[in-house]
């Protein structure tokens, strides 16, 4: 399925490129930005409505998730699709759904994201996305805390890297905590590691 979503991310791309061209266009806020002061912390309305927004898609999906049929589900097809499909779970409709679902909430992303920086292009999201993953795998794949987690500790490390290093590190240093991941603890920080009876 994360092979497929890649394809079709890709094949939404190029639709756009097609459509659309690969020229940046202006995506302007609909309400007035205004700036607040907060004990030497400056933000804007734009920073604190990102920040909303992505914690209550958080905590909406790990309730969807968690406590729906059609999470239960989704969990039952990510871990056995063929056991899932005998207990009479249909496969085919949990994956449109599991598809849909994350489509909308990379929607709702790329529109904040397009507001933040008054900008979108076809592309702005081949970054961001594969930082997603490197996030996922860092909390923990299946973990819906652990991603949010994951997500906060990648971004500390960039920041300073960035402070530390250089702008231009600020990419490898996303990647290079994927390898050590991978390599140390691939079940991620609150990843459950399976044992499997051979």
């Amino acid at each position: 399925m994360l092979i497929s979503a890649i394809g079709m991310s890709i094949f939404v791309q190029n639709v756009a490129l097609w459509i659309w061209g690969p020229q940046t266009r202006r995506f302007l806020p609909p309400f007035q930005v205004s700036t607040y002061t907060v004990g030497g912390l400056r933000t804007n309305t734009l920073e604190l409505l990102t920040l909303f927004v992505a914690l209550a898609m958080m905590v909406g999906l790990h309730l969807l998730v968690t406590r729906t049929k059609l999470g239960k589900a989704m969990r039952a097809v990510a871990q056995d699709r063929e056991t899932a499909a005998l207990m009479g779970i249909n496969v085919n409709r949990t994956i449109a759904f599991t598809f849909a679902i994350g489509s909308s909430l990379a929607a709702a992303a790329g529109v904040m994201v397009g507001m933040l920086f008054n900008a979108v292009v076809p592309n702005m999201g081949v970054m961001p996305g594969l930082k997603g993953f490197v996030a996922a795998v860092l909390g923990g794949i299946g973990s819906i805390p652990g991603a949010m987690v994951g997500g906060l500790v990648l971004g500390m490390a960039e920041v300073l890297g960035v402070a530390l290093l250089s702008s231009q590190w600020r990419d490898a240093i996303a990647f290079a905590i994927l390898i050590l991941v991978l390599l140390y603890r691939p079940s991620g920080l609150l990843g459950r590691r399976t044992q499997e009876k051979v």
